[in-house]
């Protein structure tokens, strides 16, 4: 999933509009042009780490929870309607 980028200094001067944004679908923030840390809802959060000793396992296409694989479905449809809905530069 791809995510919005923006610099931490212009996440702070414009932390009402990037915490909403992030309401809908994580931003990634950088500091010195490096990922540093991702925004997300706490209901993105809570899913992901809900029951998990690591959050950062790693499963099998045929091992994936289905909790895990709808969220992620879910996600990657979202995102695709909204690649389908920005204007193509040919």
């Amino acid at each position: 999933m791809t995510t919005k980028t923006i610099s931490t200094v212009e996440f702070i001067r414009h932390f009402g509009r990037y915490h909403d944004e992030a309401m809908r679908e994580p931003i990634t923030l950088t500091k010195h042009g490096r990922a540093s840390v991702v925004v997300l809802p706490v209901d993105l959060f809570e899913r992901m780490t809900k029951g998990a000793k690591d959050p950062r396992k790693v499963y099998r296409t045929s091992e994936t929870p289905s909790e895990l694989a709808d969220m992620l479905l879910t996600a990657l449809d979202k995102r695709l309607a909204h690649l389908s809905d920005e204007p193509q530069n040919d």
